[in-house]
């Protein structure tokens, strides 16, 4: 089966897609399986809620915590993204964020919440975040933390960062041909260098985004001529 990126952009905004959680925020059992338009819907409903939160203090203690609200049925949920939710994978490991490390990471972010305030773009914020990190806050954590903050200041990437699943993305994209040899080695991808697909109708972070969930059917496409 071959694809072709516009597919998958298209799968990306018009698939529903649907998040199952067996716990809320706090590890209680809830069960619940949560319903979006899609997964670009999805992004959009959870950075949504850091936007309408009614002070910094609070968003940094949910930001940290990848914690966010959402409903099912007419009932609200407080549960954990999950790149930060801690579960036990299929080979018994451990993963996520605990919260003794999450709390440790506000704790730290509080005491820089007057330089936070006063960033104007995201790769300020970025880079507190990352002065506020500890061993085991890595740097997926920083970068959707520094995201949630941006979005209750109304601010976003202006580049696309590569890190966890989104590098593994861009390196299928590169062998591919949709990138120039090297690009997926970069720390960042500015929006000229992404594919001309990438480059209208997707904000730089849903780009990260798509990149990291759909770079198995990056797979699927079919080889451009490699780019010099």
């Amino acid at each position: 089966m071959i694809m072709l990126l516009e597919d998958i952009i298209s799968k990306y905004k018009g698939t529903a897609y649907k998040l199952f959680k067996y716990n809320d925020s706090e590890g209680n059992s809830i069960k619940v399986a949560f319903v979006f338009d899609s997964q670009a819907d999805y992004l959009d409903k959870y950075l949504s809620f850091y936007k309408s939160l009614p002070n910094f203090t609070e968003l940094i203690v949910l930001a940290s915590d990848g914690t966010f609200k959402v409903t099912n049925n007419g009932i609200a949920y407080f549960i954990r993204h999950n790149h930060q939710d801690v579960f036990e994978d299929r080979n018994g490991n451990i993963r996520g964020i605990s919260k003794s490390i999450s709390r440790q990471v506000r704790n730290n972010l509080i005491m820089r919440i007057n330089d936070l305030a006063s960033t104007g773009n995201f790769d300020e914020i970025l880079q507190i975040v990352n002065e506020c990190k500890i061993p085991g806050f890595g740097e997926l954590s920083v970068y959707d933390t520094s995201l949630r903050i941006a979005s209750f200041r109304s601010l976003e990437p202006d580049k696309v960062y590569l890190h966890a699943g989104a590098r593994t993305g861009f390196e299928i994209l590169e062998s591919k041909g949709y990138l120039k040899t090297g690009m997926s080695r970069k720390k960042y991808l500015r929006k000229d260098e992404l594919p001309i697909q990438f480059q209208e109708g997707l904000k730089m972070y849903e780009v990260e985004n798509l990149a990291c969930l759909y770079k198995d059917d990056f797979k699927l496409l079919e080889p451009l001529q490699l780019n010099p």
